[in-house]
């Protein structure tokens, strides 16, 4: 993932709302309106409008946000659009993110530099 891909995830992802959207797109179980069988990732717009509470235009922003930072695709399903994680892209910013906070010095005093 180069870094201007990793600051656009990671941007998208720091708006709480988007993360929670993430959150439901990875791993919701419970009952569906629309086209997504049981057991299968992804949720449709009306679902995602149902469990964040938000209006369709606020949620289809978040989801445009979550697509352009290649975290989220989209297919058509007749007059549904199912919206589904990108998992690997996913991990992908979970590792990288790791990575960064693995390569950082720590010191014991959060003020001083690090030499």
């Amino acid at each position: 993932m180069s870094a201007t891909e990793f600051l656009s995830a990671l941007k998208a992802v720091a708006e709480p709302t988007r993360f929670r959207m993430l959150e439901l797109l990875l791993g919701w179980k419970g009952p569906r309106t629309g086209p997504v069988r049981s057991g299968e990732r992804g949720l449709c717009l009306s679902d995602l409008e149902l469990l964040v509470g938000l209006s369709h235009p606020l949620v289809s922003h978040h989801l445009r946000i979550l697509k352009a930072a290649n975290l989220v695709e989209v297919e058509r399903r007749g007059r549904w659009t199912v919206y589904r994680p990108r998992a690997e892209r996913v991990v992908l910013l979970a590792e990288s993110l790791r990575s960064v906070g693995t390569s950082l010095p720590l010191s014991a005093d959060p003020g001083s530099s690090a030499a």
